[in-house]
């Protein structure tokens, strides 16, 4: 869905929502957005996060809001976490009856994956202004999905196998941005062993045997630079799964993601598109899970996804039709 988002400066209302903890989010930065922000919305206000949580606690509160200061557009700056932490409020303040404010993420984290899929390599000072004045963007209303048996959100992406063990590595490196993700593959990989899984698509097996990774979700980027899903469609009321099986060597499964999602052409690769998606391990031991940059905690050996179909209003560059 295209709506216009073209208003009058007075009528635009901002708030940005920033996490001081996310990995590449400042003082400077926030100071910078506000700036623009000012240049062209009639009221904007900067509310920062406290603690995990709060983000959503923040993101709620402004959706509900019934006063004449009520935004129109609310900013997310921080990492993945951060955007779902946001994107969970707004969600919460629709179950509740009202509509929300368009969402507009920025660049504050480590990988910045949700940014690049919203906007690709577009400076965001260029985003921002674009949103704000209509010109060079879309409001579009994006799918995301929900753990089945869970109230937990997934926006970007859902992960097993290798880039979840090297989600849960990066928490150990003391490095900045995407450089913290790339050093926790190189030191997975020095261990990494594939898992035992299957994986059903809408009830219906697509993949059994040694698993490289599942990828599950509508962004095609993960970490900010592989194409994981390269033909993701985020607004089409389906989910996208790809899975890499042992029969390629993870670093030239890796190197291919990073080519525009070449990996897909490979024969151990299955990519496939469905409503529910459930990502199982076989041996009996726990699967180590991720989405959106978090690692959840506990022994379940399966998990499923659903689609909650076109629920999230988002400013976006212009769609491009690709192949």
């Amino acid at each position: 869905m295209t709506d216009s988002v073209i208003m009058a400066k007075e009528d635009r209302r901002v708030t940005v929502i920033a996490n001081p903890r996310a990995g590449s989010t400042s003082r400077d930065l926030v100071s910078e957005v506000e700036g623009i922000c000012s240049s062209h919305a009639g009221h904007v206000q900067v509310l920062w996060t406290e603690d995990r949580g709060h983000a959503t606690e923040l993101a709620r509160r402004c959706a509900l809001d019934e006063t004449a200061h009520r935004p129109t557009t609310i900013v997310s700056i921080g990492g993945d976490g951060t955007v779902r932490e946001v994107v969970t409020g707004l969600l919460e303040a629709r179950d509740s009856g009202a509509r929300p404010p368009a969402l507009l993420v920025l660049p504050g984290g480590t990988g910045n994956s949700n940014y690049r899929h919203f906007w690709k390599d577009v400076p965001w000072q260029t985003a921002l202004t674009a949103s704000l004045t209509g010109e060079g963007c879309e409001l579009r209303t994006y799918d995301l999905a929900k753990i089945s048996g869970s109230s937990r959100l997934v926006v970007l992406g859902a992960s097993t196998g290798l880039f979840a063990e090297a989600t849960a590595e990066a928490l150990t490196i003391p490095v900045a941005g995407r450089a913290r993700y790339q050093a926790a593959i190189q030191s997975v990989l020095t261990h990494f062993s594939p898992y035992p899984g299957q994986v059903l698509v809408d009830g219906r097996p697509v993949h059994a045997g040694d698993t490289v990774l599942v990828n599950v979700g509508g962004g095609r980027y993960r970490a900010g630079v592989y194409e994981t899903m390269p033909f993701s469609a985020p607004d089409d009321g389906l989910l996208d799964v790809c899975v890499i099986g042992s029969g390629i060597p993870e670093e030239t499964a890796l190197d291919l993601m990073r080519q525009g999602g070449a990996h897909v052409a490979s024969e151990h690769v299955t990519y496939e598109r469905g409503k529910s998606i459930t990502v199982e391990r076989t041996d009996g031991e726990p699967l180590r899970f991720e989405h959106d940059g978090e690692v959840l905690p506990g022994d379940a050996t399966s998990i499923t996804i659903d689609v909650l179909p076109r629920v999230l209003p988002v400013l976006v560059a212009p769609h491009r039709t690709e192949a």
